[in-house]
């Protein structure tokens, strides 16, 4: 009540963010120490750059004792970060697209953080494999930069160890791939586990090599071979994404080059249309909604938008191996710079993925769980109010209109670019061909 009464300002943010952002209140109410940060100088300030968060988060883990203490020091600095982030956002301190490099950032910064603590303490039991290293490669949200607040990580895990290696010179050694298997483990559940502070991220392993039925750890010939020879169209467009994000020994450089490598090779043009296309049939059979919020899935959204981006990426690689760029909108400004995508629909794609990428930043922060029909009774007048603010509308309904009208725009660029083209080719079982597509 002192801070209240000599801050008469912060009454009125912590009643925002009650009333707006659940997640943000959580954490507020279990913390309510954040508060402080809210009155430093700095906090309505442009957020740290990443090399800025992993020295920050470097100092908070420096004098933890034990695991247990690096769990709790890594999520009460994520948390204190992701709530500065959100409090921009609703105050419109910063753009969507910046808020969503921070959220990125701070996930990037702790992998980072996290890699090396959960190897060395690995270590004290199994040793080392000789000349072995491990990388973290984002895909999804983190791979691009364009992180919410209810994003998960999609991350893939690859190693590189001498073929002649035998087994770790630990206590209890280990072959390499069993190895790295119980590494991976260990970094997922320090990420996952819950602490009095909650979880770091959930994370979402589908997009490794053969998926959930392959190992939860891949060498990086192993990942070679099956880009070269296995993978389904879907995983060279969910790669399209990838970058390392946390690595030993500088491995992320070899598999960053890998990626290259994999994204400039070639894919029969015909089988990859024909992929495109019956991918984004089935998930509009699978995924279908009925809420005109739910951005993601909405017909005309993030999501064609996103394969649209990836099939044209994969389509002229092999002309234009440094086409490519994990995030979306620069993915975009690479196509028309390169006379691949013409002027106009440049910039409609662009628009729609600014309105999406706004609309969804503030929707995340403020509506739980899937957005649906029933939960658009959740829009208050505030609510509406930053939604309209953030789609530069002049009132809700005609940002309805504004949703709808960019939906559409989105749609007829990718029926005429992908679904048009596709259907002139021999048709093939979908059934079949997408049979492993997560979903």
């Amino acid at each position: 009540f002192s801070m209240f009464h000599s801050n008469p300002h912060l009454p009125c943010l912590v009643v925002e963010v009650i009333g707006k952002a659940p997640r943000l209140a959580r954490h507020m109410g279990t913390n309510a120490a954040v508060l402080d940060s809210v009155l430093t100088a700095d906090f309505f300030d442009a957020p740290p750059t990443l090399a800025e968060l992993s020295v920050e988060l470097e100092a908070s883990l420096r004098p933890c004792h034990d695991m247990e203490d690096m769990l709790i020091a890594s999520r009460r600095w994520a948390n204190d970060r992701r709530f500065q982030v959100g409090v921009l956002r609703l105050r419109d301190r910063i753009t969507p697209a910046r808020a969503s490099e921070a959220l990125s950032d701070i996930a990037e910064a702790a992998l980072r953080g996290m890699l090396p603590r959960v190897a060395a303490t690995f270590e004290t039991a199994h040793g080392r494999v000789a000349d072995g290293n491990v990388a973290i490669v984002a895909l999804g949200r983190l791979g691009s930069r364009e992180m919410n607040a209810a994003s998960d990580l999609d991350l893939i895990f690859v190693y590189d160890a001498p073929s002649g290696a035998e087994a770790s010179d630990g206590p209890r050694p280990l072959a390499p791939s069993q190895y790295y298997a119980r590494l991976t483990q260990r970094c997922i559940n320090a990420l996952t586990a819950l602490t009095p502070e909650g979880a770091l991220y959930e994370v979402d392993m589908r997009l490794r090599p053969s998926g959930t039925k392959g190992p939860i750890a891949t060498s990086l010939a192993a990942f070679r071979q099956y880009h070269a020879e296995s993978a389904w169209t879907w995983e060279r467009m969910a790669l399209v994404r990838g970058r390392v994000v946390a690595d030993t020994g500088g491995l992320g450089v070899k598999v960053d080059a890998a990626i290259a490598e994999i994204l400039a090779t070639p894919l029969a043009p015909d089988r990859l249309l024909r992929d495109a296309a019956a991918m984004r049939r089935r998930l509009a059979k699978e995924k279908t909604t009925d809420c005109l919020w739910d951005v993601k899935n909405l017909r005309g959204g993030l999501v064609d938008i996103a394969f649209l981006v990836q099939y044209l990426c994969l389509r002229h690689a092999g002309d234009h191996p440094d086409l490519r760029h994990p995030n979306t909108r620069r993915c975009l400004d690479n196509l028309a710079r390169k006379g691949l995508l013409n002027a106009e629909d440049t910039a409609r794609l662009q628009a729609g993925q600014d309105l999406w990428t706004g609309l969804l930043g503030i929707l995340a922060l403020t509506i739980e769980g899937e957005l649906t029909v029933e939960k658009e009774a959740q829009i208050s007048g505030a609510l509406a109010a930053d939604l309209v603010r953030v789609g530069g509308a002049l009132d809700f309904d005609g940002l309805k209109r504004q949703v709808r009208e960019t939906a559409a725009t989105v749609v007829e660029i990718f029926n005429r670019l992908i679904d048009e083209p596709a259907a002139q080719l021999p048709a093939l079982d979908d059934d079949d061909a997408m049979k492993e597509l997560p979903l």
